[in-house]
């Protein structure tokens, strides 16, 4: 049995815009039912329901944000359950380090059909389940002048805040693990590949290598910053003096007080100012296709 659970807000109304299309195709294997989502954290709840209902396989029409609630209530209820990211958002960041088609519904309607699966990693920054990327510093910056604004759409919206933010963002400081306090432009914990809709931020990430890939930028001048964001939509960036990466299972986050971090496009503040940061191997099953998918029906059991 299968459930579109979808957030008409996505991608200021993109998600809405796509009900037709989403309906159309996915009638197609079985799946007529599309619940909306109607106040903020809706998802978990939605979720629960198509888990007692028999549910097996749950499309997240949305974006990142919608995915990530979606994600974290299938992990949380231990149910057998296939994510299917249908992309109505704005980065969609997701599906991209997914490498799903998901910006097309016939093309997702068909990789369920060919039942092929996966299962991925999710991470975690203190209790907060995010499943592609969580950023402290500039991203939320970045997303905090984004709110609210209707123009530039999609990618470009990201991309025009960044650039406002190269000059104004006075950067954070924080200590990774042991090390000492340094400033940073911004600090990413990394479970797929994409960020911030255009940028390869982790370019060597993998979803299901059962580790987060951190990504250090240190702070710079509003020059340097620009040549580093540039380089990061390449993803050439790892190889410039002020980016540092690691690959950990888990870490320990310090800062001088309860810093505001973004999740998966969502605006979160941490509870204390040492943050932990955890992955949870395998803990996720998602469509895909290519030679990752695993032949059978999308309700299988994970082994």
């Amino acid at each position: 049995m299968i459930r579109i659970i979808a957030n008409p807000a996505a991608g200021r109304g993109r998600a809405r815009r796509l009900f037709p299309a989403a309906h159309a195709a996915f009638a197609l294997v079985g799946a007529t039912d599309l619940r909306e989502t109607r106040v903020a954290g809706d998802e978990a709840r939605l979720v629960r329901d198509a888990v007692d209902d028999g549910c097996r396989i749950i499309v997240a029409l949305g974006g990142d944000g919608t995915s990530s609630k979606v994600a974290a209530a299938i992990v949380a209820s231990r149910a057998d359950c296939t994510l299917v990211p249908l992309a109505g958002g704005t980065g969609n960041d997701f599906a991209k380090s997914l490498g799903v088609p998901a910006s097309d519904p016939s093309a997702v309607a068909r990789l369920v059909a060919m039942g092929g699966t996966r299962h991925v990693d999710v991470g975690y920054i203190d209790d907060r389940c995010f499943v592609n990327a969580a950023g402290f510093g500039f991203d939320a910056a970045v997303l905090e002048a984004a709110a609210g604004r209707t123009w530039p759409r999609g990618d470009a919206l990201y991309l025009a805040c960044s650039l406002e933010q190269l000059v104004g963002y006075r950067g954070i400081d924080i200590g990774l693990g042991t090390a000492a306090m340094r400033r940073y432009l911004l600090l990413v914990i990394a479970n797929g590949s994409r960020f911030g809709g255009r940028f390869r931020i982790a370019p060597d990430a993998d979803v299901a290598d059962g580790a987060l890939d951190i990504i250090g930028i240190a702070d710079a001048s509003p020059l340097r910053r620009a040549l580093l964001l540039g380089a990061a939509m390449r993803g050439a960036h790892v190889r410039m003096d002020e980016v540092s990466a690691a690959r950990e299972q888990q870490t320990v986050l310090r800062f001088g007080e309860a810093p505001i971090y973004e999740a998966d496009g969502d605006l979160c503040r941490a509870a204390g100012p040492e943050v932990v940061v955890r992955c949870v191997p395998g803990a996720l099953r998602v469509v895909t296709s290519g030679s990752s998918a695993v032949p059978g029906p999308l309700t299988r059991s994970a082994p």
